[in-house]
């Protein structure tokens, strides 16, 4: 059986052992404080920042240098750490300019890039070879002598002793075509079932006895498990996790809380002695706990802590989405006012924070701030609001509409839903291409771009079908049916079957050979099995459920993916619903 080539590349020379020592000991991680990374400021940096281009790469082989690439996200705290307290001083600059080409990818506008090297956690640091071999990949912020001596002895490790690997053609893992029986469904919704019931927190609520994060579509389906089986535990489970992570049940904490001056001097010089210790120390001393920002709305990435708390302060538009529809979902079985001010406060925290009236579009995220959560409701107002992201992103804009149609029908407020169909108007206006949609819009360019993403495909289309559900206006299913019909049409794999992650025509984007990749990720996989069951329901169009029903077979043995299976959770429920 065939197996995929490996994302992530071995060094395959002798002189591993040595390489091995050096990143051991040389590349430290704050990880127990660490978040995800930052839209760095490239423009400005005293670093010669190229984008993530096949220009960037020709550079390198011409000059003959390796490349130090630099993988952030503009939500990411400790990335502007990493900026200001290592890559931003003259040393490192000047060491990376002369030795190396600095290439730069956003996380949020390229996850097709950023997925190719899971190190772990953000910001993440790569070197490659001047011919584009990977050598090491490392999340974290790193110090600013550590990386330099690093940087130096990786130099010299190129130079001398590197030996590159002969060339491999990527290739997808082979999958069997499976003709599901209900006997394997059966046994695939049973097995999600134990598994989370394993993995439940029997405590806290949520899932795991660690960290805790928002998994809000584990959450949805949860009450969706208990509304066709009137088990209870099932509500419990989710109700549990909705109470814990919005800090309903538990006291607060005795807190040490600095005075305004002494925070307001902490988030202002992130250079001053052991200010990464006095961070850690305020995360503790004021311990806040639960995701759901009490002052503002809204939801916090992730919590430390199994109690939820000492959260990751970044607000993700994919997280508000998931959990605010959770939130109401539990309204809408319990009638309980609880889980309606909690879902309501956070649509409005949106509406407020992560949308463009204007454009009617929803923005990508707001930053994480290790302070300004700890003010309170009056020092807030005297405090600048932590920096948002106004990118649009195409699949997490259509994830928010859905949230939004939904949320006027619970809530029976028309407003909801207006705002919903403008930003699927918005979209329908200026992210439509040739090759599909597009995946982002820069908002300083005003254009989208990126074309022949799966992801944003499903996505949107399913957004589109929502829409129509909801206004009956046929402009939106037709629209549905036209990405349906060009995901189809390009994106599908004819011989093997499943949907590949894109085929694209942006080449300002990519090297030649990454224009296209055939891998078929479950993620997204599942995402369009969902979709054509959904358009199937609509259309009765037998080719949609063939091929969903096709994809379900395909990942039906990767059944160990669960907390990225809820799409094929869903489909899986359906089919037996409507298997012959």
């Amino acid at each position: 059986m065939n197996k995929v080539k490996s994302q992530k590349s071995k060094v395959k020379s002798r002189g591993i052992l040595f390489f091995i020592a050096v990143i051991a000991i040389l590349f430290t991680v704050h990880y127990s404080l660490f978040t995800v990374s930052h839209a760095y400021t490239h423009d400005t940096s005293l670093i010669k920042w190229r984008k993530y281009s096949a220009q960037a790469f020709d550079e390198a082989q011409k000059e003959n240098k390796p490349i130090f690439m630099l993988i952030t996200a503009v939500w990411c705290y400790w990335c502007h750490v990493y900026e200001e307290k290592t890559l931003e001083t003259k040393e490192v600059a000047d060491y990376i300019n002369s030795n190396y080409i600095p290439v730069f990818v956003d996380y949020d506008r390229r996850k097709d890039i950023a997925s190719k090297y899971p190190a772990g956690g953000l910001p993440t640091t790569v070197i490659l070879t001047p011919d584009g071999e990977e050598i090491v990949a490392v999340p974290g912020f790193i110090e600013k002598e550590q990386l330099l001596s690093n940087l130096q002895k990786t130099l010299a490790y190129i130079k001398k002793e590197f030996k590159p690997k002969e060339a491999e053609e990527a290739k997808d893992v082979y999958r069997e075509r499976r003709n599901l029986t209900k006997e394997d469904l059966k046994k695939y919704s049973d097995h999600f079932e134990r598994f989370i019931i394993d993995r439940y927190d029997t405590l806290f609520g949520g899932f795991g006895l660690r960290e805790k994060y928002i998994y809000g579509k584990t959450v949805d389906h949860l009450l969706d498990i208990y509304e066709a089986s009137k088990d209870k535990k099932y509500l419990d489970m989710a109700l549990k996790t909705l109470d814990n992570m919005a800090g309903r049940t538990q006291k607060a904490a005795k807190t040490k809380r600095p005075s305004f001056d002494e925070l307001k001097k902490l988030r202002e010089d992130v250079k001053q002695p052991d200010w990464i210790g006095k961070i850690a120390k305020l995360q503790t001393d004021d311990k806040l706990v639960g995701l759901f920002d009490k002052v503002e709305g809204g939801f916090f990435r992730y919590a430390t802590q199994r109690d939820w708390s000492v959260p990751h302060y970044e607000k993700m538009l994919d997280d508000q989405a998931d959990i605010i529809k959770s939130y109401l979902h539990a309204f809408k079985i319990t009638k309980d006012p609880f889980y309606k001010d909690a879902a309501k406060r956070s649509l409005e925290y949106v509406i407020k924070s992560l949308y463009d009236e204007k454009d009617s579009r929803f923005y990508g995220s707001q930053d994480a701030d290790e302070v300004y959560y700890h003010f309170t409701l009056e020092e807030r107002k005297k405090a600048a609001l932590p920096r948002t992201d106004k990118t649009s992103y195409t699949h997490t804009n259509a994830n928010m509409i859905i949230t939004f149609l939904y949320a006027g029908d619970v809530l029976n407020d028309e407003n909801y839903k207006k705002i919903g169909i403008k930003t699927l108007d918005f979209f329908l206006n200026n992210m439509m291409a040739d090759n599909g949609v597009l995946s982002f819009y820069d908002p300083q360019k005003k254009k989208g771009f990126l074309d022949g993403q799966l992801e944003d495909n499903a996505w949107l289309a399913l957004a589109f079908m929502e829409g129509y559900k909801v206004t009956k206006e046929k402009r939106l299913m037709e629209k549905a049916d036209a990405l349906i019909a060009f995901s189809l049409k390009s994106l599908y794999n004819e011989k093997e079957g499943g949907f590949i992650e894109r085929k694209s025509t942006s080449r300002e984007f990519y090297r030649e050979k990454e224009l296209v990749s055939f891998r078929r990720t479950y993620n997204t996989n599942s995402i369009m099995s969902f979709l054509l069951i959904n358009a199937h329901e609509l259309t009765k169009n037998k080719e949609y459920l063939e091929k969903a029903r096709e994809g379900f077979g395909l990942f039906y043995e990767d059944m160990n993916r669960e907390f990225d299976s809820v799409s094929f959770q869903r489909a899986a429920r359906y089919l037996l619903k409507n298997q012959k």
